[in-house]
Parts: structure tokens; sequence; C-alpha cells
């Protein structure tokens, strides 16, 4: 199962050089979408646990990336934003509206006080969130001497007013640093009012000019009253990460003991013991129920307990959990649906940086970049997880799961699950598919003419082209294939017998392909020329020793249809309606044999009221003949993919050039 593997990556990760990263309540030091740092500064912790501000400074570039921070939660839906130790990382997001009003807002994993907040618990700030746990963690740890967490909390709370207005007037202080002013930052640290006119002119002298009148600021910071200096204020927006330097250049999280007593109250937090092993009492994994209040019981005999028959854990194996959860959760989302693809991988001896080159690789903005250059060459992007030659990595955990993209909170839900995929069998599926696509698509272009590169068929594309909602832009009248219930599900129900070489047969394609095509021509944007590619498509990467679309294409339903729409094609110019009512409507005029005879008959008095016999005769008395001869099951839809065949079959250029009334052109 796919809860060992992630276990297995966890061990391997927990036992990694560069474990912390990989913790899932430990963040980096995050950079913004340009690679840039936020205001990174250092406060020296001194021998007795005292704040160096005099030797506050920047920290170095090369040493922000050891920069971490704790986000310490009780729950997965722990929303509290509490401090019990380490480095500080906040975020003041501000958003200037249209009328030059502001919105304001917090981000990182750090909150000040705010005393107008709606909610109660939100007034305090991050650090007295924290005291209960914190708390809580002293009250855990026994012996006399106390622990750095505790000599480092109790030095914090003495100069939390500091270290809350260092956040709060960054951008100030971290001007004043560069300056080398720090003298003057202890000054305004101790008269708060000082640091917010300094904080103020800062502002003035650093926002465009544009961004001040919109907010209505005068051009002269003199000339501003308090209203307009508190705007001012508002209008800064940054980010601030305060490094503690521990004594020897030490980091909070190179203390070991003080990390066990975190870990405990994290682990005690989601855990509960039995006789059994250790059970999980929240929602945790996605495959694991919680037996919460909210009747997740789903344990055998729905009882609580016989949790531990769910899944039990030893100390190390909860860790394991813990640091591989997150990590193993990251996915190729299916072409804007729900559904998520997870790959984990699986072999012999396989590290970190294995695991990490792994996953680094599949981010999915750069391969649609690769994909892209290299034209889906090599893998169908649902086999893109291939592109690594790592002979270490044998084997794939593949998760199907529907993705709560708008919730943190809430965890994927896992739908099917195939353990244990060999990758040669995967590469040798992917290679025949491939080789498959690039046979029909030098088909479609040879057929079409194309001078561009037509859209590379692959597995997703096509089952969206002929599972998608059919709509038409009513501006330009162009016919797309969106995304829909009918093709999530049911790409959800193909893609594990497609990963395990069972796709052997699909009863919904030519239906939902006629239907399409249908619509297209109604809309007088017909696409049955491209559709035929990608259900062609369809139809040969099925594994079955038959050709299905060369069944489909031999059968008599097809071959009747066929002539009928050869037929048909020549009344195209001549009634401007029959397109869209007949050829746009054909299956409904052709549900039994006798309906297509009736149709037949229709359209052969349409010709000879427009005096086009001479070119069908010999086409009319072959369809009379194998209609009498007819034996097999008549089938509708593979009738009406015949006639669409003969009715858009370009004319040959002898023919046309006899008989200008016949419509050749391929829209």
């Amino acid at each position: 199962m796919s809860l060992d593997t992630v276990l297995q990556i966890g061990k391997t990760l927990r036992n990694s050089e560069d474990n912390l990263k990989y913790f899932k309540y430990v963040e980096p030091c995050p950079k913004d979408k340009d690679g840039n740092w936020p205001i990174c500064i250092t406060i020296p912790v001194k021998n007795d646990y005292s704040f160096d501000f005099e030797g506050m400074k920047f920290t170095p570039e090369n040493q922000r990336e050891n920069l971490y921070f704790l986000k310490f939660k009780t729950s997965n839906s722990d929303g509290m934003v509490k401090y019990i130790f380490g480095d500080i990382y906040y975020e003041k997001k501000v958003k200037i509206k249209n009328d030059g009003t502001i919105d304001i807002d917090e981000g990182g994993y750090y909150r000040l006080e705010n005393p107008m907040h709606s909610n109660p618990a939100y007034r305090t700030s991050s650090f007295i969130r924290g005291i209960n746990d914190y708390n809580d963690i002293i009250k855990s740890y026994k012996e006399n001497s106390p622990k750095i967490i505790q000599q480092f909390h109790e030095s914090l709370e003495k100069n939390i007013k500091h270290i809350e207005s260092i956040l709060k007037y960054a951008p100030a202080i971290s001007e004043l640093i560069e300056n080398g002013e720090n003298n003057k930052i202890i000054q305004l640290l101790e008269n708060e009012y000082e640091l917010y006119k300094y904080t103020i002119t800062f502002a003035f002298l650093n926002t465009t000019k544009n961004k001040l009148r919109k907010i209505g600021i005068p051009d002269n910071l003199a000339e501003c009253n308090e209203t307009q200096k508190k705007l001012l204020f508002d209008c800064l927006n940054f980010k601030i990460f305060i490094h503690f330097e521990f004594p020897g250049n030490l980091h909070w999280y190179n203390f070991p003991d003080d990390m066990n007593l975190l870990n405990s109250k994290l682990f005690s937090e989601f855990v509960e013991e039995t006789p059994e092993g250790l059970v999980l009492k929240k929602t945790l994994y996605k495959t694991l129920c919680s037996g919460d209040k909210k009747n997740d019981i789903q344990f055998p005999f729905f009882s609580e307990n016989n949790k531990y028959k769910a899944k039990s854990f030893t100390i190390d194996t909860l860790q394991d959990l813990f640091y591989a959860v997150d990590f193993t959760s990251k996915g190729k989302q299916i072409n804007s649906t729900d559904l998520k693809l997870i790959v984990l991988p699986r072999g012999i001896n396989l590290s970190a940086a294995d695991y990490e080159e792994f996953f680094k690789k599949r981010n999915e903005s750069k391969l649609l970049a690769q994909n892209k250059e290299k034209n889906n060459s090599s893998y169908d992007p649902l086999f893109d997880f291939l592109f690594d030659d790592k002979k270490n990595i044998t084997s794939f955990d593949l998760i199907l799961c529907n993705s709560n993209r708008g919730s943190q909170s809430s965890p994927d839900k896992d739908l099917i699950e195939l353990s244990g995929i060999e990758k040669s069998k995967l590469r040798l599926i992917n290679e025949r598919i491939n080789e498959i696509s690039r046979e029909i698509s030098k088909e479609r272009k040879n057929f079409i003419h194309a001078n561009n590169e037509l859209f590379p068929l692959n597995i997703e594309y096509s089952f969206q082209q002929i599972l998608g909602m059919p709509l038409c832009d009513p501006n330009t009248g162009k016919v797309s294939f969106k995304i829909s219930p009918k093709y999530q599900s049911h790409i959800l129900k193909v893609l594990p017998l497609i990963y395990t070489d069972n796709y052997t047969h699909d009863e919904e394609l030519l239906s939902s392909f006629i239907q399409n095509v249908e619509f297209s021509i109604r809309a007088d944007d017909q696409k049955f020329i491209f559709l035929k590619y990608d259900l062609k498509f369809l139809l040969k990467i099925q594994n079955t020793k038959i050709d299905k679309f060369m069944e489909i294409t031999s059968s008599e339903s097809y071959q009747i249809g066929f002539l009928l729409g050869t037929m048909a094609k020549n009344l195209s110019q001549e009634i401007n309606s029959f397109e869209k009512n007949y050829v746009g409507n054909l299956r409904r005029r052709i549900a039994t044999l006798a309906d297509f005879i009736k149709l037949k008959n229709e359209i052969e008095e349409k010709l000879i009221m427009h005096d086009k016999t001479k070119f069908t005769f010999q086409t009319s008395y072959e369809l009379a003949q194998k209609i009498k001869e007819f034996k097999s099951k008549y089938d509708k839809d593979e009738c009406a993919f015949g006639f669409f065949e003969g009715y858009f079959k370009p004319i040959p250029s002898r023919e046309a050039s006899t008989s200008e009334e016949i419509n050749s052109n391929i829209n």
C-alpha cells in the first residue's frame, strides 16, 4: 500500500543531513516569485540569552538557505498562528484600491496585536496565543536545569515589544541597519511614537508619487494631517524574517533536547497511546480516520477501540509520517479537473537527494515548458514521471485523488491506488502510446495539409476532445470542448486500466464522438476532421489484438453510412439548411435501420429535385445492394461515423473540375 511507501520515504528524509526542511510544521525562509529574499535581520543572542540589539545586522545571503521557522499547530485546521520558539517570519500585505482605500492583511507565521479584531481569540499577538502550549512543553520537562527553549522564551517575553516593533516598522529598521545607525534603532525602539514618525518619513520618501496621489497624500509631508500620516504608514508593503543567532552561530533547531520537547508536544496533539501502539486521534494522513468528534470512526465494527487495526505507529514511524506527509502529497493536476495524480517512486537504497530530484523534476510548470519544447515527443504528459533514468528507481505507486485545491486544512481524498507498478512495464506502455500518437499525428497532418504544428495527440487532450462539453464562443463562433463531469469520471475509470495495460475497450468513445461532431456542425464550425483522429488515437491505444478502429470502419453500418454521406454531400450547396438540420441532427434520423432507409429515400428525392443524380446513381445502386444484403446488427453510431466520413471526404480534383456544384472544401 502507498502508506508503506510514504513511511519509507519519510524514514529516508528524517535520517538525511538536511532533514528539517521536510518536517510538516517547519518552513524555510521563502523567496518571492522573482527569487528575492525578504528583509532578513539577524539578532545575536548572548550567553545569558539577552538580545544584542546593537549587534543587529542583515543576515548574509549565503546563510539564508539555513533559515527556518516553526509553524506550530495542534491540528491541520489550527489557524491560531501561535509562536512557541525560534525564528520569526512576518508579512504585511497591502492592496490599494482604485478609490484610494487600503486593504491590509498579515501573512507569514506571526500576528501582531489587533485589539479591533471581530474575534476575541485573534486580538492578541502570536506570542500571547502560544503561551498555554509553551507552558505545556515546559511542564513536560522533568529535570531541574532550565532548557534553552525556556531561557530564550523568558528573554523574549521581556523584549517582545521591541521584537514586535521591529516587525511592525521593518522597512525603517532595515534602512537604519543599512546606514549603520544601530544606536538610533535602540533609541527608537524605546520610543515607539518616534519610530512611527521616522517610518512615516521613510514611507513618504520611498513611495511613488502616483501611489501617494492615489491615497490622497499632499506633495509636502509637512502638510499631512494625522489621518494622512496613518495612510502613509498603512501603505507600506513588506516581508521580514528575524533570525535569532545563538552563541556559536547556532540556530534554534540545533538543540536536540529542545527539539525533542517540541516534537513530543506536537505528537501528543495528534496521537494517543494504546497497548497496541500509537494511533491517530486527529486527521493527519488522508487514508487514515481520526476517530474525532466528527464521527470519523470507519474502523472495524465502527468502534474506536479498533483504531489500531487501521494503523498503529511506533514513535519512529510516527516521526517518519511527519517528515513525509507533505512531501508525498505533491502531484500533477489532471487537465483542469479536481483529479490529481501522485507518483511515489520505489526502489533500491533511494536517498533523500533521489526523492527530492524526482519530485523537483515533476514540477508541473517546468514539465509543461519542456513538453512544449519537445513537442511531447518523448512522453505522454500522464507518463512524465518516467523521465528519470535512475536505475535504483524500479517501480512506482500511483495514486489518483480528489484534490481539495481551495482548502488548506482538508486533505486530498484518495480514490484509486496502484501499488508497485514496474518502471519497465510503464516505459513499454508509454513507448507504445507515443508511437501510435506520432503515427496518427503524421496521418492527420498529411490529410489536413497543415503547415503549422498541430496540438500533439495525447491521452488527456484526446479524451477532452471526445468527452468534453462542447461550447460555442458567441463572439468568434468557434467550438471548443471543455472539461465536464463526464470527462472527469471517465478519465478516473480508464487511467488505472491504461497504467496496468488493461485498457481493452471503451463503450463511451464512439457515442460521445458523434455527439460532439453533431454539435460542431450545428454551430457551423465542424470538427469532424480533427475529432476523427482523436477517436482513432484512443481506439488504437487500447491493448487488444483487434484493431477497434478498423473493426468500426469495416462494419456494415459504417459502410452504408459512408455511401449515404457521399450522396448527401451533393446537397450541401443546394440546400442552405441541409447541413444543420440533417447532418447536425443525424443520429435522431437514423436510430434504426428502417429510419436509415427512410432518410436514404428522402435524400434521393432531394437529389432528383436538384438534378444531382448524375453524380450519385452508381453510389445509390451500391447502397441499395448493401441494404438488401445487410445481415449484422445495426449500429447507429457506426452508421453516423461512416456518414460523416463520406460527407466530409474531399472530392478528388478531377471530379471537382467537372462539377463546381459539389463542395469539396474542408472547413
